[in-house]
Parts: structure tokens; C-alpha cells; sequence
């Protein structure tokens, strides 16, 4: 055996050893470097923390973060100055005017979809939706290439996020963000029912593990450890004082920040995420709805962009104020944006050909907009940048390694954000590089 594994080339002899360990250990990664440590580029690391605002339903860049004022697709919104000269904001965004030092626009996003759940699943995956696999988002991406953040609580959390959320794709339950529907309410059914003390709690999931025994003995499979793992580590979440940590009504001055962030879903889900990295979590995601406007957009806009606005403007402060801004990163990203050309219905439609997206802090350089989209709105002028480099630009903010290939339990090999193969060498290749014109 020892005779065939030297025969091999380089990359067969990282897929043999990749393979022969996942067979033992599952989920697998193994560096393209024949080893040696990746060399974090300038402006990479910095972010210890990754606060993801998740626009679902298609977000109009056109009405948020690169207004045409004064084009026939303009509609009826205004500009607003940013104190960068030719860079305007929509009139909808005016606290994100004001901080716009802080925060970096791009303007050239381009999508290969207009369809809700492939979109998504493209921009929080890097790649395309197939039947025979779910790819990881990039929460668990970080936990298995930087291990667990957190003795107690969970690593990454999704806060508003419906049933298509990627998750843990084939990591398995073990690394699930934490599912919390309302910000408001929490971790719900955290606690054992009325009646129940720890003793009476204690001897019940000794007989539930009396139970299992059984068949956990008979079923040695990577996928019961893994369900095993995320229900012990559950366990020890329920019976921790961290729990505290996803309410907001222990949150210091409570009343006064709820009316600052909003009274609203985005604004809710602001206030806790910034209570959650504060107190360890790496990742967490705020999904926020509502922006599928194909009726009556400047009726809805006011609303859905004012409570962004202001639940960013007041996220941004807080971080600052606790010390926590250059290490955390904060981005903003919708599956596509919204046509140029207004309906008949008063909206605007599906448009994949070119978008927006945000980010700040992290070490990311503010005060600017990468990327330009035409005059009119509807296609990109210059710089395109696809989902697998918008994740490219999270993951080397986070210091993540992009050549570091991951093997599935299928043996299949991946990149945190996209690959490819070498069509010279048939090597494994990272498909997309970060935008590195975002980093101080």
C-alpha cells in the first residue's frame, strides 16, 4: 500500500489521504498547500464576528443603494449625499448617508438565477442547487476551518430564516446554525415544562438514553454521531446561564434601544445579534422579508428601507461604542435586485443581471462604492462580482483559507466559496477571489 501511495502524483496522493480519512472520520479537510499554512493577504482576519443581513425576496438596489434620480427608470426616488462626491444613497437610507465613512457599497452584484430559492441558495453557498447534495453556508464553513468559538453557546445562529435555509449542508446536524424565529422570543421551549425539576429532568433523559444505547451501539454511523453531538451540545445550552444571552429584555437599557433600532422585525433582529456576538457567537444571520415588490414599491419602501436604515445606522453605533466594529464584520446581501423598467402594477420585477450588497467594519475600508451598473440600472458597467466572490470576500475577512479543500462524506471535493478545476493540471482550484479593493 505504502508502494502505490508513492506512485501517485501530488493531488492524488492529498485525495488518497483525504478519502482514507473520511472513511474514519466523515467530513474531511485537507489543505491544497501540500500542508503548509495559507498566508492570510493584506486586510484579511480581521473579523471575529459576522453579522449577516439577509434581504429575501430581492432587494431594489435601485431604491436603496444606487439610485438613478432623474432616469426614466428612476421612478420617484431621490437621491441623498453620502460626503463622498458622486456617491448618493437612496432618500430611504439617510442614517447610512451619514455613516457611509464606515460602510462599503457594491454596485455590480450579477446573478445567474431570478428564481427566490436558487438565488438564495447561490449567495449563501457559492453554488448551485443540486439534488443530490446541500452545500454548507458559511457559518459551519467557519466552525470547521476555525473550530468552535464558543465553549457554551452555538457557533452560528439563523434569526428570521425559513425552511430553505442551507444550514449545515453535508456537515451535518452537529454544525446547524441555531434556528430562532422571533427575536423577541428567543430560544423557545428552552426551559422543561412547569413541574419539571432538574432531578426529575436528569433521571428522564437517563432513561431516554437507556433507550437509545441500543440502537446508537448497532447504528455506528457518522450521521447518529453527529444527531448525538447537536442533541448534547443542546443539552448543555439548556442547562447553561448563557441562555440569557438570546434575551433581549436582559439587554441594558432595553426600552431606549428598542425605540433606536426600530420597533420592527430588522430592527429587532439587529439588536440581538449584536447582543449575541457580544457575548462570543461567530456568525449569526438576520433574514428580513418584504422586499418583493412587484405592487405599489414607494408605498412599501418607506417602511421596509427606513427600518434597514435604521437598524444598521444603530448597529454600527453600538459596535463602536462596545469596542467591537473593526472586529466584526457586517454584510448585506439579497438574492437579486429588482428591474429597472416599472410595472404596470406600480413595482418592479425580478432581476438578476446586476444588484447590490454592503458591507462594514471587519476591516473592510468605507466611504465607497465598488463596482458601477450602467445609467439606466440594468446591467453592470464595470467590475461584476458574482455570489462566490461576495462569500469570497466574507470568508477572507474572516481569515478563512480559500484553497483549503473540504471533502463531503461523499468524497466529493469543495471550496468555502466555489471551485473549479485547473484545466492544465486538473487540480482543484478556488473558483472566486474576495474583493480585495474593500480592505484598508
Amino acid at each position: 500500500m505504502k508502494d502505490q501511495l508513492n506512485q501517485l502524483d501530488q493531488l492524488g496522493r492529498r485525495e488518497f489521504m483525504a478519502r482514507t480519512a473520511k472513511t474514519a472520520l466523515g467530513v474531511s479537510i485537507v489543505p491544497m498547500a501540500d500542508g503548509l499554512q495559507a498566508v492570510k493577504a493584506a486586510g484579511g482576519g480581521k473579523a471575529e464576528h459576522v453579522i449577516f443581513f439577509y434581504m429575501s425576496g430581492g432587494m431594489t438596489h435601485m431604491d436603496t443603494f444606487d439610485p438613478k434620480p432623474g432616469t426614466e427608470t428612476g421612478g420617484s426616488t431621490k437621491g441623498i449625499k453620502t460626503g463622498v462626491p458622486g456617491v448618493e444613497l437612496a432618500e430611504f437610507m439617510p442614517e447610512l448617508a451619514k455613516r457611509f465613512s464606515d460602510i462599503a457599497v457594491v454596485r455590480s452584484m450579477t446573478q445567474k438565477t431570478g428564481d427566490h430559492r436558487g438565488g438564495s441558495y447561490w449567495m449563501h453557498t457559492s453554488y448551485q442547487p443540486r439534488a443530490t447534495i446541500v452545500h454548507p453556508s458559511m457559518g459551519p464553513w467557519a466552525q470547521t476551518m476555525l473550530g468552535k468559538k464558543h465553549e457554551t453557546l452555538p457557533d452560528s445562529v439563523v434569526i428570521g430564516g425559513g425552511g430553505n435555509h442551507p444550514g449545515a449542508g453535508f456537515f451535518g446536524p452537529a454544525l446547524a446554525p441555531l434556528p430562532i424565529g422571533d427575536p423577541e422570543k428567543g430560544v423557545q421551549n428552552s426551559r422543561p415544562y412547569s413541574g419539571v425539576d432538574d432531578k426529575l429532568f436528569d433521571k428522564r433523559l437517563e432513561l431516554m438514553n437507556t433507550f437509545d444505547e441500543g440502537f446508537q451501539r448497532k447504528f455506528k454511523t457518522n450521521e447518529v454521531e453527529a444527531y448525538t453531538q447537536f442533541y448534547d451540545e443542546t443539552l448543555k445550552l439548556m442547562k447553561s446561564e448563557d441562555l440569557d444571552t438570546f434575551d433581549l429584555t436582559k439587554e441594558d437599557g432595553y426600552q431606549e434601544k428598542m425605540q433606536k433600532y426600530g420597533n420592527s422585525r430588522v430592527g429587532k433582529g439587529a439588536m440581538l445579534a449584536k447582543r449575541l456576538v457580544s457575548s462570543g457567537i461567530r456568525f449569526v444571520e438576520v433574514v428580513s422579508g418584504g422586499w418583493d415588490m412587484h405592487n405599489d414599491l414607494w408605498n412599501a419602501i418607506p417602511n421596509t428601507g427606513g427600518a434597514l436604515d435604521k437598524a444598521l445606522a444603530s448597529l454600527i453605533d453600538d459596535l463602536k461604542a462596545e469596542g467591537l466594529f473593526e472586529k466584526t464584520l457586517i454584510v448585506l446581501g439579497t438574492e437579486f435586485g429588482r428591474t429597472p423598467k416599472i410595472n404596470a402594477n406600480g413595482g418592479r420585477d425580478h432581476h438578476p443581471r446586476v444588484f447590490s450588497t454592503m458591507f462594514a467594519g471587519g476591516g473592510i475600508s468605507g466611504g465607497q462604492a465598488y463596482g458601477e451598473s450602467d445609467k439606466l440600472g440594468m446591467a453592470v458597467k464595470e467590475n461584476p462580482v458574482t455570489a462566490g466572490q461576495f462569500n469570497a470576500t466574507i470568508a477572507h475577512a474572516m481569515g478563512l483559507d480559500l484553497n483549503k479543500v473540504v471533502y463531503a462524506p461523499s468524497g466529493r471535493p469543495f471550496l468555502v466559496a466555489g471551485h473549479t478545476r485547473d484545466p492544465k493540471t486538473d487540480e482543484i482550484v478556488t473558483e472566486h477571489e474576495p474583493i480585495m479593493e474593500l480592505f484598508s
